[in-house]
Protein backbone atom coordinates (compact mmCIF):
# COMPACT_ATOMS: atom_id res chain seq x y z
CA UNK A 1 0.00 0.00 0.00
CA UNK A 2 1.19 3.52 -0.76
CA UNK A 3 2.03 6.07 2.01
CA UNK A 4 2.53 9.67 1.56
CA UNK A 5 5.12 11.97 4.22
CA UNK A 6 5.58 15.74 3.99
CA UNK A 7 9.56 15.07 4.42
CA UNK A 8 11.68 11.71 4.74
CA UNK A 9 10.81 9.56 7.14
CA UNK A 10 13.88 9.29 9.78
CA UNK A 11 13.82 5.25 9.50
CA UNK A 12 13.85 4.99 6.13
CA UNK A 13 17.14 7.32 5.59
CA UNK A 14 19.42 4.59 6.55
CA UNK A 15 18.11 2.70 3.52
CA UNK A 16 17.83 5.11 1.42
CA UNK A 17 22.00 5.08 2.06
CA UNK A 18 22.74 1.46 1.07
CA UNK A 19 21.05 2.21 -2.46
CA UNK A 20 23.24 1.89 -5.24
CA UNK A 21 21.39 3.48 -7.73
CA UNK A 22 18.13 5.98 -8.36
CA UNK A 23 16.19 7.46 -11.12
CA UNK A 24 15.55 11.16 -11.45
CA UNK A 25 12.53 11.95 -13.91
CA UNK A 26 12.25 15.62 -15.49
CA UNK A 27 10.28 17.19 -18.40
CA UNK A 28 10.01 20.46 -20.35
CA UNK A 29 6.98 22.95 -19.95
CA UNK A 30 6.76 22.31 -23.58
CA UNK A 31 3.73 19.45 -24.58
CA UNK A 32 5.99 18.41 -27.48
CA UNK A 33 9.21 18.24 -25.53
CA UNK A 34 10.57 14.98 -24.16
CA UNK A 35 9.88 13.62 -21.33
CA UNK A 36 13.35 12.45 -19.74
CA UNK A 37 13.97 9.41 -16.83
CA UNK A 38 17.84 8.79 -16.19
CA UNK A 39 19.77 6.73 -14.27
CA UNK A 40 21.84 8.15 -11.35
CA UNK A 41 24.08 6.66 -8.70
CA UNK A 42 28.06 5.80 -7.96
CA UNK A 43 28.82 5.57 -4.33
CA UNK A 44 29.32 8.60 -2.57
CA UNK A 45 27.53 11.12 -4.71
CA UNK A 46 23.95 10.95 -2.95
CA UNK A 47 23.81 13.25 -0.15
CA UNK A 48 21.14 13.83 2.51
CA UNK A 49 21.03 17.29 4.21
CA UNK A 50 18.20 16.69 6.02
CA UNK A 51 14.43 15.39 5.58
CA UNK A 52 13.31 17.96 3.03
CA UNK A 53 16.86 18.65 1.18
CA UNK A 54 18.93 16.01 -0.57
CA UNK A 55 21.30 16.75 -3.60
CA UNK A 56 23.98 14.40 -5.75
CA UNK A 57 26.81 14.83 -8.17
CA UNK A 58 25.83 15.01 -11.43
CA UNK A 59 28.75 13.68 -13.28
CA UNK A 60 29.28 14.16 -17.17
CA UNK A 61 27.24 12.11 -19.45
CA UNK A 62 26.02 12.33 -23.34
CA UNK A 63 23.04 14.52 -22.45
CA UNK A 64 22.16 17.08 -20.19
CA UNK A 65 18.16 16.62 -19.98
CA UNK A 66 17.80 16.71 -16.47
CA UNK A 67 19.88 19.98 -15.77
CA UNK A 68 18.54 21.34 -18.77
CA UNK A 69 14.57 20.98 -17.25
CA UNK A 70 15.40 21.61 -14.14
CA UNK A 71 16.79 25.06 -14.98
CA UNK A 72 13.73 25.69 -17.22
CA UNK A 73 11.09 24.77 -14.63
CA UNK A 74 12.59 23.15 -11.45
CA UNK A 75 10.20 19.74 -11.59
CA UNK A 76 12.18 16.71 -10.59
CA UNK A 77 11.07 13.82 -9.02
CA UNK A 78 13.91 11.25 -7.48
CA UNK A 79 13.13 7.33 -7.39
CA UNK A 80 14.36 4.93 -5.38
CA UNK A 81 13.83 0.93 -6.03
CA UNK A 82 15.13 -1.74 -3.86
CA UNK A 83 17.38 -4.74 -4.79
CA UNK A 84 17.42 -6.50 -1.98
CA UNK A 85 15.61 -7.17 1.16
CA UNK A 86 12.28 -6.36 1.72
CA UNK A 87 10.50 -4.75 -1.59
CA UNK A 88 10.26 -1.03 -1.50
CA UNK A 89 9.70 1.99 -4.25
CA UNK A 90 10.34 5.65 -2.87
CA UNK A 91 9.61 8.89 -4.43
CA UNK A 92 11.00 12.03 -3.70
CA UNK A 93 8.41 15.51 -5.29
CA UNK A 94 10.38 18.25 -5.54
CA UNK A 95 11.90 21.56 -6.78
CA UNK A 96 15.31 21.36 -7.82
CA UNK A 97 18.24 23.74 -8.43
CA UNK A 98 21.38 22.90 -10.28
CA UNK A 99 24.76 24.60 -9.40
CA UNK A 100 27.34 24.44 -11.94
CA UNK A 101 30.70 23.42 -11.29
CA UNK A 102 32.92 26.39 -9.80
CA UNK A 103 29.41 27.94 -8.49
CA UNK A 104 29.82 29.24 -5.14
CA UNK A 105 27.22 26.48 -4.01
CA UNK A 106 29.19 23.70 -5.62
CA UNK A 107 32.33 24.66 -3.93
CA UNK A 108 30.70 25.21 -0.68
CA UNK A 109 28.88 21.75 -0.82
CA UNK A 110 31.49 19.76 -2.81
CA UNK A 111 34.80 20.54 -1.81
CA UNK A 112 37.75 19.57 -3.93
CA UNK A 113 39.27 16.74 -2.66
CA UNK A 114 35.50 14.84 -2.27
CA UNK A 115 35.13 15.20 -5.82
CA UNK A 116 34.29 12.24 -8.74
CA UNK A 117 35.95 12.58 -11.91
CA UNK A 118 33.96 14.40 -14.69
CA UNK A 119 32.06 15.69 -11.60
CA UNK A 120 29.88 18.95 -13.45
CA UNK A 121 27.31 19.99 -11.04
CA UNK A 122 25.39 19.27 -8.27
CA UNK A 123 21.35 18.94 -8.59
CA UNK A 124 19.52 19.87 -5.25
CA UNK A 125 16.50 18.90 -4.49
CA UNK A 126 14.13 20.70 -1.92
CA UNK A 127 10.88 18.19 -1.49
CA UNK A 128 7.15 18.81 -0.34
CA UNK A 129 6.16 14.85 -1.12
CA UNK A 130 7.54 11.57 -0.13
CA UNK A 131 5.91 8.69 -1.16
CA UNK A 132 6.42 4.94 -0.57
CA UNK A 133 5.10 1.55 -1.42
CA UNK A 134 6.29 -2.05 -1.07
CA UNK A 135 5.90 -3.31 -3.98
CA UNK A 136 9.02 -4.26 -6.28
CA UNK A 137 12.25 -6.38 -5.75
CA UNK A 138 14.63 -6.18 -8.17
CA UNK A 139 17.02 -9.44 -7.97
CA UNK A 140 20.52 -8.49 -8.11
CA UNK A 141 22.14 -5.17 -7.43
CA UNK A 142 22.87 -3.55 -10.09
CA UNK A 143 27.23 -2.48 -10.73
CA UNK A 144 28.42 1.09 -10.41
CA UNK A 145 28.13 3.38 -12.92
CA UNK A 146 30.47 2.78 -15.81
CA UNK A 147 32.34 5.79 -17.05
CA UNK A 148 34.30 4.61 -20.15
CA UNK A 149 32.32 5.34 -22.45
CA UNK A 150 33.01 9.39 -21.63
CA UNK A 151 36.44 8.76 -20.43
CA UNK A 152 37.47 7.43 -23.81
CA UNK A 153 36.12 10.68 -25.22
CA UNK A 154 37.95 13.16 -22.99
CA UNK A 155 39.46 13.13 -19.70
CA UNK A 156 40.20 15.36 -16.79
CA UNK A 157 43.76 14.36 -17.46
CA UNK A 158 43.84 16.10 -20.92
CA UNK A 159 42.27 19.16 -19.11
CA UNK A 160 45.15 19.13 -16.24
CA UNK A 161 47.62 19.60 -19.32
CA UNK A 162 45.63 22.07 -20.94
CA UNK A 163 45.74 23.98 -17.15
CA UNK A 164 49.33 23.45 -16.58
CA UNK A 165 49.91 25.13 -20.36
CA UNK A 166 47.99 28.16 -19.07
CA UNK A 167 49.58 28.02 -15.53
CA UNK A 168 52.76 28.00 -17.16
CA UNK A 169 51.96 31.08 -19.63
CA UNK A 170 50.51 33.33 -16.77
CA UNK A 171 54.35 32.93 -15.03
CA UNK A 172 55.62 34.39 -18.27
CA UNK A 173 53.45 36.94 -18.09
CA UNK A 174 51.53 35.77 -21.76
CA UNK A 175 47.82 36.89 -22.09
CA UNK A 176 45.52 33.91 -20.91
CA UNK A 177 42.16 35.09 -20.38
CA UNK A 178 40.29 32.23 -21.38
CA UNK A 179 40.66 28.84 -19.80
CA UNK A 180 42.10 26.52 -22.53
CA UNK A 181 39.51 23.72 -24.10
CA UNK A 182 41.37 20.96 -25.98
CA UNK A 183 39.56 18.50 -28.28
CA UNK A 184 40.47 15.64 -25.37
CA UNK A 185 39.31 18.14 -22.44
CA UNK A 186 36.66 17.36 -20.45
CA UNK A 187 35.17 21.19 -20.21
CA UNK A 188 35.79 21.02 -24.16
CA UNK A 189 33.11 17.85 -24.01
CA UNK A 190 30.44 20.30 -21.48
CA UNK A 191 31.11 23.00 -24.02
CA UNK A 192 30.44 20.88 -27.48
CA UNK A 193 27.93 18.05 -25.97
CA UNK A 194 26.29 19.43 -22.51
CA UNK A 195 25.41 22.78 -23.57
CA UNK A 196 21.87 22.46 -23.81
CA UNK A 197 18.96 19.68 -23.97
CA UNK A 198 17.11 18.03 -26.78
CA UNK A 199 14.56 20.63 -26.70
CA UNK A 200 17.38 23.06 -27.25
CA UNK A 201 17.21 24.20 -23.29
CA UNK A 202 20.14 25.64 -21.17
CA UNK A 203 22.61 23.02 -19.93
CA UNK A 204 25.87 23.91 -18.72
CA UNK A 205 25.82 27.53 -19.08
CA UNK A 206 29.30 28.85 -16.99
CA UNK A 207 31.03 25.50 -15.59
CA UNK A 208 33.25 24.96 -19.18
CA UNK A 209 34.37 28.59 -18.73
CA UNK A 210 35.51 27.96 -15.43
CA UNK A 211 39.60 28.51 -14.87
CA UNK A 212 39.96 26.45 -11.96
CA UNK A 213 41.69 23.19 -12.50
CA UNK A 214 41.00 19.11 -11.79
CA UNK A 215 42.61 17.53 -8.86
CA UNK A 216 45.12 15.28 -10.51
CA UNK A 217 44.86 13.12 -7.11
CA UNK A 218 40.95 12.23 -8.50
CA UNK A 219 42.06 11.65 -11.54
CA UNK A 220 44.53 9.55 -11.25
CA UNK A 221 42.85 7.88 -8.37
CA UNK A 222 42.33 3.97 -8.44
CA UNK A 223 38.64 3.75 -7.21
CA UNK A 224 38.61 -0.23 -7.43
CA UNK A 225 37.10 -2.90 -9.65
CA UNK A 226 33.62 -2.47 -10.26
CA UNK A 227 31.72 -5.37 -7.85
CA UNK A 228 29.52 -7.00 -10.42
CA UNK A 229 29.45 -10.05 -8.36
CA UNK A 230 25.33 -11.52 -7.52
CA UNK A 231 24.90 -11.19 -4.06
CA UNK A 232 23.86 -14.52 -1.46
CA UNK A 233 20.22 -13.35 -1.85
CA UNK A 234 20.29 -12.49 -5.60
CA UNK A 235 21.29 -16.25 -5.98
CA UNK A 236 19.00 -17.78 -3.95
CA UNK A 237 15.97 -16.32 -5.69
CA UNK A 238 18.26 -17.20 -8.50
CA UNK A 239 18.40 -21.18 -7.17
CA UNK A 240 14.53 -20.86 -6.62
CA UNK A 241 13.49 -19.67 -10.12
CA UNK A 242 15.25 -22.79 -11.57
CA UNK A 243 13.80 -24.87 -9.00
CA UNK A 244 10.67 -23.71 -9.83
CA UNK A 245 10.70 -24.14 -13.52
CA UNK A 246 11.93 -27.61 -12.81
CA UNK A 247 8.75 -28.58 -10.83
CA UNK A 248 7.02 -26.98 -13.27
CA UNK A 249 8.12 -29.46 -16.13
CA UNK A 250 7.94 -32.35 -13.61
CA UNK A 251 4.13 -31.62 -13.06
CA UNK A 252 3.39 -31.16 -16.69
CA UNK A 253 5.17 -34.14 -17.33
CA UNK A 254 3.32 -35.87 -14.51
CA UNK A 255 -0.03 -34.72 -15.97
CA UNK A 256 0.47 -35.47 -19.70
CA UNK A 257 1.83 -39.41 -18.66
CA UNK A 258 -1.56 -39.89 -16.99
CA UNK A 259 -3.73 -38.38 -19.41
CA UNK A 260 -1.84 -40.94 -22.14
CA UNK A 261 -2.34 -43.96 -19.61
CA UNK A 262 -6.13 -42.72 -19.37
CA UNK A 263 -6.52 -42.84 -22.71
CA UNK A 264 -4.78 -46.20 -23.47
CA UNK A 265 -7.05 -48.03 -20.72
CA UNK A 266 -10.16 -46.44 -22.88
CA UNK A 267 -9.01 -47.56 -26.06
CA UNK A 268 -7.51 -51.26 -25.09
CA UNK A 269 -11.26 -51.35 -23.49
CA UNK A 270 -12.94 -50.14 -26.31
CA UNK A 271 -11.02 -52.28 -28.76
CA UNK A 272 -12.40 -55.65 -26.84
CA UNK A 273 -15.23 -54.69 -26.39
CA UNK A 274 -15.86 -55.09 -30.05
CA UNK A 275 -13.66 -57.93 -30.13
CA UNK A 276 -16.71 -59.75 -28.05
CA UNK A 277 -19.36 -58.38 -29.76
CA UNK A 278 -18.13 -59.43 -33.08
Amino acid sequence: MVQFFSEIPKALIPWIKEQKIFWVATAPLSESGHVNVSPKGYEGTFHIEDETTVWYEDLTGSGVETMAHVKENGRLTIMFTAFEGPPRIMRLFGTGQVFEFDSPEYNSLLPLEKRQPGSRAIILLKIHKVSTCNRVRLHAAMAKREGEDIQAECSSDAHLMANGTAAANRQNNQHDSQPLLTEKGLKWYWKTKNSQSLDGLAGLETAYASKKTFDSAIAKKDWGKDDESISHTAQVVKEHVAQDRVDTKLAIGFVLGVCASALSINLVNAVGHKIRNW
